[in-house]
């Protein structure tokens, strides 16, 4: 069932969407193998990993009808996994999620400024953004990419295994995505130099 074409698996989501028992149960076969190697790397126990995948199945089931866009299965079920492994790593009391995405916007805040610009300012920036929203702003794969790098804190290579993509593809990704989490900050205001030299 794993080796599935894609147009297989777009019908098998279509009528899973609908409601048909069999295409969902089959889809989650196919999906199977995929999930279990995403949670294994976010949880690193073998129950945890058996639970979430069984929780990631009841809420696809529960919410199949949420999805607008049946091509986006995959996508749409390693999101819904990626917050049940959030709200177990969470239980656990470990870091939130993506904490180290506020590290690498006030990074780009910090060149959106400047090399000595003012790192308190791309401090209260990335503190403003709102850190799921802009996520969930991205394009399917590169939402997928940031998900596991920065809030599983997974290497490229471990991406590239989970999403079972060549290195080279994901590391692409990663760049793309933060060159679209770059483009969401704000412009930087006139420093205060900068105006006084105008009016000079």
């Amino acid at each position: 069932m794993d080796n599935l074409e894609p147009i297989d698996k777009m019908k098998l989501a279509a009528k899973a969407v609908r409601g048909d028992e069999e295409a969902f149960l089959a889809l989650m076969d196919a999906e199977r193998h995929r999930m279990s190697r995403i949670a294994a790397a976010c949880l690193h126990n073998e129950s945890d990993v058996l639970e979430a995948i069984q929780e990631t199945v009841c809420r696809a089931w529960l919410k199949r009808r949420d999805l607008r866009q049946p091509e986006f299965m995959s996508t749409w079920l390693v999101r819904i996994l990626l917050r049940v492994c959030t709200d177990e790593l969470s239980r656990r009391k470990r870091q939130p999620a993506y904490g180290r995405v506020d590290e690498q916007l006030e990074q780009l805040g910090a060149e959106r400024f400047g090399a000595k610009g003012s790192m308190d300012e791309a401090e209260q920036i990335a503190g403003r953004l709102d850190m799921d929203a802009l996520i969930e702003s991205l394009e399917p794969p590169y939402r997928e990419v940031i998900q596991l790098k920065y809030g599983r804190d997974m290497t490229l290579m471990d991406i590239a295994a989970a999403l079972e993509k060549p290195p080279g593809t994901v590391k692409t990704w990663l760049h793309k995505a933060l060159k679209q989490l770059r483009g969401q900050l704000p412009a930087p205001a006139p420093r205060k130099e900068e105006q006084h030299g105008k009016r000079s």
